[in-house]
């Protein structure tokens, strides 16, 4: 199976460094085993680096460690490991654990390509847990097969395999992974997700996954052609100083939040929620002209930076939230 689209291969044999997240487990295992494969067919396998985040959360933890670094060994690849715990802060362990994993790719060089094994039901997962929140277009989407992080291209050459691909893939190549015991706890939202939700629904739309996976490439078409159509707008009502109040209002409630949400998401921060989005409406737009609002928020997911959104000289101004 060809893995990588032509373009993926000219990232990929361009990049200064190739990193693959690899936790040991079957989808990561699969992701860097082909990714190791292509850039040995094209001589460039020591750009190639196998990042290990330890959390020290499972008891099994240094000896998935061992599991990575020995087949790290084995197949030549050069290995680095992180050893982090995760502190909660109210978003969830696997949010915080994934906001640790982010700040690690976010120390790796600008040309550096980042590659990552999720597939099929793992976007099946992510458009069903931003449904169930309440997402809008954008988030219908899920992820894409190729993103963008900060300065680096993010790859996901199994994007378009199912779990059982992968695992019939592993099997006909002999490859070893390990299995953490932790992803058949139902009390995180994703595993109930996938070990609840999903296999009921397959049951009765056998089809289910690839539609939604179909689904969500639509709404990212749509997505995309609606960010195009606003690109003037936003042009119109921000600048180096912030996002203009004054020339918001000219539009609507709604055409403003879109603004506000695209505004937002160019400079990496949290798209608000409906209810979020109300309390923008209401604070920025309804309140006295000298009153100074300040709104706070952030994603479940940990996936954007949360934000301190405030007024300054009829401008709304965005902040890091660090909490």
């Amino acid at each position: 199976m060809n893995y990588f689209t032509d373009q993926e291969k000219n990232i990929l044999a361009e990049a200064s460094s190739v990193v693959v997240g690899f936790s040991g487990g079957a989808d990561s295992s699969l992701a860097l085993h082909v990714t190791n494969d292509y850039l040995k067919e094209i001589g460039a396998s020591s750009k190639l680096l196998a990042l290990h985040v330890n959390h020290m959360a499972q008891n099994d933890s240094y000896i998935w460690e061992k599991h990575c670094e020995d087949v790290c060994a084995a197949a030549g690849i050069e290995f680095e490991v992180h050893q982090k715990q995760v502190a909660v802060k109210g978003e969830g362990f696997e949010a915080a654990a994934r906001k640790v994993r982010q700040e690690i790719f976010a120390s790796f060089g600008a040309k550096t390509v980042i590659v990552l094994g999720h597939h099929l039901d793992d976007q099946v997962e992510t458009v069903l847990f931003r449904m169930l929140r309440g997402t809008g277009m954008k988030g219908l989407s899920g992820m894409d097969q190729m993103s963008t992080f900060g300065d680096k291209i993010v790859l996901r050459p199994l994007f378009t395999l199912s779990k059982s691909d992968i695992l019939k893939r592993l099997n006909d190549r002999g490859i070893e992974f390990i299995t953490d015991n932790s992803n058949e706890d139902n009390a995180y939202s994703r595993n109930y997700i996938r070990n609840l939700i999903i296999p009921k629904m397959l049951e009765r739309w056998p089809a289910g996954s690839k539609n939604i996976a179909r689904m969500a490439q639509l709404a990212k078409q749509q997505s995309d052609l609606l960010t195009h159509l606003l690109e003037d707008n936003l042009k119109a009502v921000s600048d180096e100083s912030g996002l203009s109040i004054e020339g918001l209002k000219q539009y609507d409630a709604f055409h403003r939040s879109e603004l506000i949400r695209m505004w937002l998401d160019r400079n990496g921060y949290a798209s608000p929620n409906e209810s979020q989005m109300r309390e923008i409406e209401k604070s920025f737009f309804q309140s006295r002209h000298e009153a100074n609002p300040v709104i706070k928020f952030q994603r479940e997911d940990g996936q954007k930076k949360g934000v301190i959104l405030t007024k300054v000289n009829n401008y709304i101004l965005p902040e890091e939230l660090d909490e």
